[in-house]
C-alpha cells in the first residue's frame, strides 16, 4: 500500500510561524489554524518554527518586539512585507517579503 504524505502549503506554515512569533502559544496557534480548516499537531508547528531558524539580526535580545505586516502592490501583484523591530532602538530584527 502506497501512502502519499500530505505536505502543508507554504502559506499555512508562514501563518503558523507568524502567529507563534506574535506571542501565541503552540496550542493557541494550533487552535487558530484549525479555524482555517488546517489540522496540525503542536509538534508539527514547533518543527516549522525550528526549521525556519529565525534568529535576531543583532546581538541583543530585546524584552519586547513590534511586528508589522504591510501589503505592497506592484503591477497588480500583492506582496506581503513582515518586519520585527526593537521598539527601544528602532533596529530591524527580522524582515521578510512574501
Amino acid at each position: 500500500m502506497f501512502v502519499e504524505r500530505e505536505r502543508t502549503p507554504e502559506q499555512i506554515i508562514e501563518v503558523g510561524i507568524q502567529l507563534y512569533l506574535a506571542n501565541l502559544s503552540l496550542s493557541n496557534t494550533k487552535q487558530y489554524l484549525e479555524k482555517l480548516d488546517v489540522e496540525r499537531s503542536r509538534p508539527s508547528i514547533h518543527n516549522w518554527i525550528q526549521k525556519a531558524d529565525l534568529q535576531p539580526a543583532g546581538d541583543g535580545a530585546p524584552n519586547q518586539i513590534a511586528v508589522d505586516e504591510t501589503v505592497i502592490r506592484i503591477n497588480d501583484e500583492r506582496h506581503w512585507l513582515y518586519a520585527a523591530v526593537n521598539p527601544e532602538t528602532k533596529e530591524f530584527l527580522h524582515v521578510r517579503l512574501f
